[in-house]
């Protein structure tokens, strides 16, 4: 078997097409992807969810129902998160969801106090000379344009691990068998969504999330804790050393892995006090990479197909 150069692959994801957020950059990297997999003759099923207000879109990549387990990873991208402190947890669904709302605020705070100042220094300069007028027109224009890019909250174009080392790694596995199936899920990075979405199409199979993967720190299996021997068992496919973290029932449910009966997540961090944190995600500073270890991931995933 032929693989893929997995540097490529974190290229394409990774650079190319870092920005994965607005439905316009969504749709440049599926219409991508999906030619890349058709070309390597593979069947694709897109599945569509949501709203008028948020749309999804899940790019299948083999046959849901006869392949016993499916791998998973978000394929869009967040916005920056404006603490330089933040730490992603991938197994904390309900913290992640406060950190959300907090970065939410912060953009809202600083929106209003830069509106609220440009209205002070207009009123203090429009009834000067010709020039003064031209200045508070000036400063005007430029807090609109700021104001107008904090409402939308900037992108964060480095994000190898929140989620483009996941979605290298699939993409890889994806091209390189026609076998087994892989699941390139919208709306999973700023919220959970997207894998609730998903679990309804995938019933009671076995289903692997790839999350933060890209870095560095301890590798992680996840699951429950009456599946730790499963667990183990495909821990023992991967050329690296995999630790298995058994969840509560409570813990699972506090979790991308939520809605599937059977999930697994694979995920890299430093645990502390019994909480994984991930370092970068969300931030320029995203840029953690361990391509052999990459290599690894994608070889052991074949392995188990």
């Amino acid at each position: 078997m032929t693989k893929s150069n997995m540097r490529d692959k974190i290229e394409e994801v990774g650079i190319h097409f870092s920005k994965r957020r607005s439905n316009r950059d969504k749709l440049r990297f599926m219409n991508r992807l999906a030619s890349r997999l058709k070309a390597a003759g593979r069947a694709l099923q897109m599945i569509e969810a949501g709203d008028r207000h948020v749309q999804s879109h899940h790019l299948v990549c083999g046959d849901l129902k006869k392949s016993r387990i499916v791998f998973l990873a978000a394929y869009d991208t967040g916005s920056r998160m404006l603490n330089p402190g933040y730490r992603y947890t991938p197994l904390d669904s309900r913290r992640n969801l406060r950190e959300e709302m907090k970065n939410i605020a912060g953009y809202s705070v600083m929106t209003l106090a830069a509106a609220a100042a440009a209205v002070l220094l207009t009123r203090a300069l429009w009834g000067g000379t010709a020039l003064m007028q031209a200045l508070a027109a000036a400063v005007d224009a430029a807090v609109l344009l700021l104001v107008f890019r904090w409402m939308k909250k900037p992108d964060n174009k480095m994000n190898m691990n929140r989620n483009s080392g996941g979605t290298a790694v699939l993409y890889a596995c994806a091209e390189d068998t026609p076998r087994g199936c892989f699941v390139f899920v919208d709306n999973g990075v700023m919220s959970n969504q997207g894998f609730y979405e998903t679990a309804e199409h995938l019933e009671n199979r076995e289903v692997v999330v790839l999350d933060s993967i890209a870095g560095t720190g301890t590798l992680f299996l996840a699951c429950r804790e009456e599946q730790v021997k499963r667990a183990e068992e495909m821990a023992s496919a991967f050329d690296c050393e995999i630790r298995v973290l058994p969840l509560g029932e409570e813990q699972y449910k506090n979790t991308p892995l939520e809605g599937f009966p059977n999930g697994y997540m694979l995920t890299a961090g430093e645990e502390r006090d019994g909480t994984v944190y991930v370092r970068h995600a969300r931030r320029p500073s995203d840029m953690d990479l361990n391509v052999e270890r990459m290599e690894k991931i994608r070889d052991g995933i074949l392995k188990l197909i």
